[in-house]
């Protein structure tokens, strides 16, 4: 059965734009009368070891949802329904929030590893702005019977408390820099990142008090009801930035640093290390930037105190759709919808650290 495809924009042309704009200027306007030296990797005169840095700031933009667009067999039966939009701000989840974390990692001459954590803890007091048909991880226990599947109807409260983390691995190859008597070092690097997002979840919407059936084939949701557990995604994502380093060799110095991450991926949800039902096409479009700007105090001859600001912006999109079928196979399969789904984070962080 042929369906036609649904346009997939380009996302993000603006902001990769711009942060490209940011980094060609920072690399390129203090090169000509700067550099005196080419060299593989840092500098010998740049800091190399361990460092460790808190983290404590905000979540400034957090927006994202899901959209149900086509479903094969509705279409096969000739059957006209319009799928669900489920928005993060339905669940009282798009405002600003509170976030503090934790980083360590090590630098060589050649090689950065690092490991990097933040905490943030969206919670929300709403009221269904229609029914929520909800597939959940700790089954609810309703006369004797348990539930996989939860109902909110239209009009109910209910609370919804999120533990989240944000995770990053990250290493980078820094292939060479550019410098000038010790004072100033310019250092493009490589490198991948794998990024992902955990968290623990509860919700309650009061007692359950019912079950109602619900899809195509129809399957037994139960009405209200409290829940909990686990929930987590994570992709690679190869990436490529600069530090900008000014100030003398153990003295105070000045430092700035940016990078992008990006992930463009057109091929199949068997390769995703998620639980799919059905697997399905699936384009991902994905970026990531950031911007740090920090300042360091020798305070011994291996040993530095460094504090400084750090703002990132993180968006995705993507688009899994049925495969190709026949009319049998969809008959049989009875997918569900194919979906649309949007994300986007921005945040600032202050942090104070020391690098021995």
């Amino acid at each position: 059965m042929n369906r036609p495809a649904m346009p997939f924009r380009p996302p993000f042309v603006t902001a990769r734009r711009l942060f490209l704009w940011v980094v060609a200027t920072a690399c390129f306007l203090p090169v000509a009368p700067a550099v005196g030296a080419v060299g593989w990797g840092r500098s010998p005169d740049a800091p190399t070891g361990w460092s460790f840095r808190a983290l404590a700031g905000g979540l400034l933009d957090i927006d994202g949802g899901v959209k149900e667009t086509t479903r094969p067999y509705y279409e096969l039966i000739g059957r006209e329904a319009e799928g669900e939009d489920y928005r993060l701000s339905d669940m009282g989840f798009d405002r600003r929030m509170a976030a503090a974390g934790a980083e360590l990692d090590w630098r060589g001459r050649l090689f950065r590893l690092g490991l990097g954590v933040l905490y943030f803890n969206p919670s929300a007091r709403a009221v269904a702005l229609r029914d929520y048909y909800i597939g959940i991880a700790d089954e609810i226990e309703y006369e004797g019977e348990r539930y996989e599947y939860m109902k909110i109807p239209e009009g109910d409260p209910f609370t919804a408390d999120i533990d989240g983390f944000m995770v990053d691995l990250s290493l980078e190859l820094t292939p060479f820099s550019l410098r000038r008597d010790g004072f100033f070092e310019l250092a493009p690097w490589v490198g991948l990142l794998a990024t992902g997002f955990a968290g623990h979840y509860d919700l309650d919407a009061g007692e359950p008090r019912g079950t109602t059936t619900y899809e195509n084939p129809p399957r037994e949701y139960v009405i209200g009801g409290r829940t909990s557990g686990w929930s987590g995604l994570g992709m690679p994502a190869p990436g490529l930035g600069f530090e900008l380093v000014v100030g003398p060799p153990g003295g105070l110095r000045l430092a700035g640093r940016g990078g992008w991450h990006f992930l463009h991926y057109r091929g199949d949800t068997r390769h995703i290390p998620f639980r799919i039902r059905h697997h399905k096409d699936l384009k991902v479009d994905f970026d990531r930037f950031g911007l740090e700007l920090l300042l360091e105090f020798p305070i011994s001859a291996r040993t530095e105190l460094f504090f400084g600001a750090r703002w990132q912006r993180m968006e995705a999109e993507a688009e899994a759709k049925a495969k190709e079928r026949t009319p049998e196979e969809i008959e049989e399969m009875r997918e569900k919808f194919d979906k649309e789904i949007d994300f986007k984070l921005e945040s600032i962080t202050g942090f104070i650290g020391l690098r021995f």
